[in-house]
């Protein structure tokens, strides 16, 4: 077996058993915590609690794909494109109009609505840069592959390829060539203003596949240059502590009147159902309160005659991709940088309609729910893990039978009240002096093309 495959596989390995570990042990301690004083923690309940804080959230890891990945000008181009409506092919829509930073960079919608609407519901940009998948169905393996995705999707800023390339050179071109270096060669302006893009409409391929192969590898080079600024500022993105985490800095500090300021006995109650009886720690841990992975939960199906098949699907289209971390736009070693892709699962019942499990932080602003918002509130999220249905199955649709990866909470009401509660100690104050949080000023003269 390749030394490099081991070495993937064994901290991959390491990364799930510790998160396993730490929450079966959370699970067995917490169950048998006497209730005598809500705000009584053992030794092993604060370190456990401790791994959950934002303070232990480390930087954004590297991003092998992305030579620029942080690059503080990066940042700054990718804040102007992020803002900037004018560069879709409407000039309505920006990727701030869907990622709203008021709303925690999502958009209280069940579904993305701009070019049209979309299938599924906006997640959030926050702590987005630490997965090693993006989107629900992990259908990018890059902060900014995925960033490219909503440009051309038709639902959202429907904007082919040629028209943003055309376009961010009109107004960010000098800034481009400062980060990037030198534009390649590329049609004229009024070459790139027509609609050319592989994934358009028949017109719009048509005119794609008529350029010369240079040129259109030179727009792909500039399009993917364009998702690494986006993906440099969102990596620059972060949240302010939330009451759960000044709670147990307060328990770490033995300060027992600041925990209590910071979380009712009813937040505290349900913190320990949540590491205890209800096991959502086992998939909901580490500081953002999520693995990173993929779970079918039996969310109730949105479209049962056009069912999603979630990660089953998102694996295919990561690997017919055209801007992986195994593509030529990547600033990658293949083979020591991409493991994640080389030896990635593509089959098998547990990626039949499973799909990312959604960091907690924020949760109880950021509704609706699930991957295409088809639960409005927290109370009926809680519901549904109470008494879950199984995944709708249709033989005509699924390549197999689903897998279900919950079983019934089998909790009180008034047991489901606490963990709401405690739900809502997890939001962070949104910032007021945060320059990422905010649209860029505008440029004091215009850059034009190089």
């Amino acid at each position: 077996m390749p030394a490099r495959f081991l070495a993937w596989a064994s901290a991959r390995l390491r990364r799930d058993l510790t998160a396993a570990l730490l929450a079966l042990q959370a699970c067995t301690a917490w169950a048998a915590t006497p209730a005598v004083d809500a705000y009584r923690f053992t030794a092993a309940d604060r370190a456990f609690l401790a791994t959950l804080t934002l303070d232990r959230l480390p930087p954004p890891p590297p991003s092998p794909s992305n030579a620029w990945a942080d690059d503080p000008r990066a940042a700054q181009l990718g804040q102007r494109l992020f803002f900037d409506p004018a560069l879709s092919d409407s000039g309505r829509f920006a990727c701030a109009s869907c990622h709203q930073p008021a709303r925690h960079f999502t958009d209280g919608l069940p579904r993305a609505v701009a070019a049209g609407t979309a299938r599924r519901h906006t997640p959030s940009l926050l702590g987005a840069a630490h997965g090693p998948w993006l989107n629900w169905d992990g259908s990018a393996d890059s902060l900014w592959a995925q960033a490219l995705g909503p440009i051309e999707h038709a639902d959202e800023m429907a904007t082919p390829r040629s028209r943003w390339v055309g376009r961010v050179l009109q107004t960010q071109g000098a800034a481009l060539a400062a980060v990037f270096g030198p534009v390649p060669d590329l049609p004229e302006a009024a070459v790139l203003a027509r609609p050319m893009s592989p994934l358009g409409d028949a017109a719009a391929q048509a005119a794609w596949q008529a350029l010369p192969s240079t040129q259109r590898d030179a727009i792909d080079r500039v399009f993917a240059q364009t998702g690494k600024a986006l993906a440099a500022y969102q990596r620059r993105l972060k949240m302010a502590p939330a009451r759960f985490d000044r709670f147990v800095q307060a328990l770490q500090r033995d300060d027992d009147a600041a925990a209590r300021q910071q979380m009712a006995p009813d937040e505290v109650a349900g913190l320990r159902l949540f590491v205890g009886a209800a096991r959502c720690v086992s998939c909901h841990n580490g500081p953002l309160f999520t693995n990173h992975e993929f779970h079918n939960i039996g969310a109730p199906e949105p479209d049962r005659s056009r069912v999603d098949l979630g990660r089953a699907d998102g694996v295919q289209r990561l690997q017919a991709g055209t801007f992986s971390c195994l593509s030529p736009h990547s600033d990658a070693n293949a083979e020591r940088d991409c493991g994640e892709m080389r030896f990635l699962k593509t089959q098998g019942p547990e990626l039949v309609g499973a799909f990312k499990t959604p960091s907690l932080r924020n949760v109880a602003a950021t509704a609706p729910y699930m991957q295409a918002g088809q639960l409005a509130t927290l109370a009926d999220v809680l519901a549904h893990y109470n008494q879950p249905q199984p995944p709708f199955y249709d033989p005509a649709q699924h390549p197999s039978r689903p897998h279900f990866d919950i079983l019934p909470l089998q909790l009180t009401p008034s047991q489901l009240g606490q963990l709401a509660a405690f739900l809502g100690t997890l939001t962070s104050p949104l910032p007021t002096d945060a320059p990422w949080w905010q649209a860029p000023p505008p440029p004091t003269a215009t850059p034009t093309r190089p």
